[in-house]
């Protein structure tokens, strides 16, 4: 009998953080995709209690299509031998909308991209799958923010009409951090006033811009 490896690679890495692989790439079937949306709904509930505000609703597609992402990632950073000519299509997003839903169910699984990134870079710094990953997490860069982009180019337009998810992007950059992010005038106030009297013990070379107080 077939094991789920689909649904037991999100499952381990979900749980553990590891990545748990059988054999090369495999054809998902209905029924594994089916147990990861499962898994991943229930997650999602289990997250959603910590959420501030209103959180968005679980979205199936949005969540199936990343843990495939990760699926596919880790299968080609393991196995592949030779180049695949149309990575591009491997990871086709195109009608995959920009919501607050979508955000916050890719990352369920997106959030371990950055990782994979780290390590495809250490193989093999010039494959191109790092460029695909990269222009993957421009648009979905809620996972990506302990990952170096140029901030300036991303979009932020869903994030900050979105009160729970503005607090979660606030809440991830001061857990990473990120002071390419926290220097942008859609967070920095923002940050300052979420971090109170308490800026030096949770974040003690914060800044504020007064810039963006203008």
């Amino acid at each position: 009998m077939r094991k789920n490896y689909f649904f037991e690679m999100i499952k381990s890495l979900r749980e553990s953080e590891e990545v748990v692989l059988y054999q090369n790439i495999l054809k998902i079937s209905a029924k594994e995709k089916a147990l990861v949306v499962d898994f991943l709904r229930k997650a999602y509930e289990e997250e959603v209690h910590t959420y501030p505000h209103l959180a968005p609703t679980f979205d199936s597609k949005a969540a199936l299509y990343a843990a495939e992402v990760v699926y596919l990632t880790a299968q080609l950073i393991l196995y592949r031998k030779d180049g695949i000519a149309d990575l591009e299509a491997l990871f086709s997003q195109e009608q995959l909308e920009l919501t607050a839903s979508n955000i916050l169910s890719v990352d369920l699984c997106l959030r371990f991209v950055p990782d994979m990134l780290v390590e495809l870079k250490m193989i093999d710094p010039e494959d191109g799958l790092i460029h695909v990953l990269e222009e993957l997490l421009k648009k979905w860069h809620y996972s990506a923010v302990n990952y170096e982009q140029e901030v300036e180019t991303l979009n932020f337009d869903i994030i900050i009409n979105n009160p729970c998810l503005k607090q979660l992007y606030l809440n991830r950059i001061v857990l990473r951090k990120n002071k390419k992010l926290a220097g942008l005038k859609q967070f920095n106030s923002a940050i300052q006033g979420n971090l109170g009297i308490h800026t030096q013990e949770f974040w003690s070379d914060f800044k504020l811009n007064e810039e963006n107080e203008q």
